[in-house]
């Protein structure tokens, strides 16, 4: 067998370190058995191989799920498991999904005010008269106001994207949680 196809199994195992013996083995043979059949009937090079698969740790929580799923009764593996997932969830979430969740939409609507305050501010200017409520200042500096306009707009547009970021990324978040949650096959 190939060294990478070994190696992928080397991982997929330090994974499954919580399963039984006797079940750890059986699963290495199943995936060890898959990955022959993809190479001589299907003619998959090892690297597509591992594609297929795709990460060893994610396979091997896969597996671990299924194992937590089919003992019946209480299991303190199963109970470490599910302890384990939602204090790191729960812990994780009381931080991250406050964070994210008010700094996306603040850095949003920053995203329209910045620029929109450069633009009075330069209005302001060509009427004649000074708006110290809008201000573009780096340090004790202070910009004159046509350029206050067009680094409005450069923050404006930072602002704005940086928040739609968040947002993917706080909605990404949740995504995985619940995928993982899913994946745990706990009743």
């Amino acid at each position: 067998m190939d060294r990478n196809l070994e190696l992928y199994l080397d991982t997929f195992d330090k994974h499954l370190k919580s399963v039984p013996t006797s079940e750890r083995i059986d699963i290495i043979k199943e995936i060890k058995s898959a990955m022959i059949e993809m190479e001589q009937k299907e003619g998959l090079t090892p690297q597509q191989i591992t594609e297929k698969l795709g990460n060893p740790k994610d396979l091997a929580q896969a597996y671990l799920g299924e194992s937590i799923s089919k003992t019946p009764g209480f299991n303190w593996q199963k109970w470490k498991t599910v302890i384990a997932f939602y204090g790191a969830a729960g812990f994780s979430s009381m931080f991250v999904i406050p964070v994210l969740g008010i700094l996306s939409p603040v850095l949003k609507l920053c995203g329209y005010f910045v620029p929109l305050a450069g633009l009075v501010k330069l209005i302001g200017y060509l009427v004649g008269y000074d708006l110290p409520i809008a201000i573009v200042q780096i340090g004790t500096f202070e910009l004159h106001p046509i350029f206050s306009l067009v680094v409005s707009v450069i923050f404006g547009v930072l602002f704005y994207s940086l928040g739609r970021y968040l947002w993917r990324l706080l909605l990404e978040y949740i995504r995985k949680v619940s995928e993982k949650k899913r994946n745990l096959f706990v009743n």
